[in-house]
């Protein structure tokens, strides 16, 4: 196997949508924990 495949493999999983995570993609779970992490709101407020 090569990395560009098992990128695309890694790439298709985290892009997912899962019914444990409420229909999120582990990608969109991953990314709202870090910006907690980081104080700031996942989805920014428009003005």
């Amino acid at each position: 196997m090569t990395d560009h495949y098992i990128k695309r493999i890694c790439d298709q999983l985290n892009n997912t949508p899962r019914k444990c995570l409420d229909w999120k993609t582990p990608a969109e779970v991953f990314r709202e924990k870090m910006m907690e992490e980081m104080g700031r709101s996942p989805y920014p407020q428009s003005q």
